[in-house]
């Protein structure tokens, strides 16, 4: 900190813009990634649910041969 004792205060200035312009960008691209990542989990869960659907729907299919295959036997 102390070399900043040295700085005019127009560079001080600056600093603190660049710095401040930095952290907007920053904090711009983390919410662009966190979105992304979002997305992302999103589209696996839709799969996962499309996959769960389908599973359910083979194993109601399975029980009612099962049921038609019992009434069948009898």
């Amino acid at each position: 900190m102390s070399e900043f004792k040295h700085y005019s205060t127009q560079t001080i200035r600056n600093l603190i813009e660049d710095t401040e312009s930095t952290l907007e960008q920053l904090k711009a691209e983390m919410q662009r990634r966190e979105e992304a990542e979002q997305e992302i989990q999103i589209e696996g869960l839709e799969n996962h649910m499309n996959s769960a659907e389908f599973s359910l729907r083979s194993i109601r299919e399975f029980l009612a041969f099962l049921v038609e295959e019992y009434r069948r036997g009898k």
